[in-house]
């Protein structure tokens, strides 16, 4: 969620924006990654089910949704979950923000190459940055768009960064 973009000509060679093959988001940026003394403006929240077996999602269609507003600054929210062995992702989970007034939307990897603008079936790790993201409320929504194998259940976790003014919450 803390990554740090790198701008040479090899890390950008075919896809200038992140995440692309040569780097992925980037190099690991502590100081965007956790709070501290000196960034006041950061605060992190998390959300992580793996020993909540009844909040695990068990069917395609399932939702979780949760909430937080935010001061003007750059949010990062990043999804990630365990996904079964397979020859390619078995589970798609997929990550949804909405800011509250504007109506404005986006979704994990916007930016992936070869995304084609569409909700990410690829990758088990999603990624929405906004680097100026407009005060307010936020909507997250993680749904699960495609369930292969449910047993016992697919977990995820979720990390929020940025100048939050409430915590995250789940609705």
């Amino acid at each position: 969620n803390g990554t740090h973009w790198l701008s040479g000509a090899d890390a950008v060679a075919d896809h200038k924006l992140p995440a692309n093959c040569h780097q992925g988001f980037g190099r690991i940026d502590m100081l965007a990654t956790l709070p501290n003394p000196a960034a006041s403006h950061l605060v992190l929240e998390f959300f992580d089910n793996w020993e909540d077996a009844g909040s695990h999602f068990t069917g395609t269609g399932q939702r979780l949704r949760f909430q937080f507003s935010s001061a003007a600054g750059p949010i990062r929210i990043c999804l990630a979950y365990t996904d079964p062995p397979g020859r390619a992702v078995q589970n798609n989970i997929n990550l949804f923000v909405q800011h509250t007034q504007s109506q404005q939307k986006w979704f994990g990897n916007e930016n992936v190459q070869f995304g084609h603008s569409r909700p990410d079936a690829k990758n088990n790790v999603e990624v929405m940055r906004l680097d100026s993201a407009p005060a307010g409320d936020y909507w997250i929504q993680l749904t699960a768009a495609n369930l292969l194998r449910t047993h016992p259940g697919q977990d995820v976790a979720l990390v929020v960064t940025g100048p939050l003014t409430t915590p995250l919450s789940k609705v």
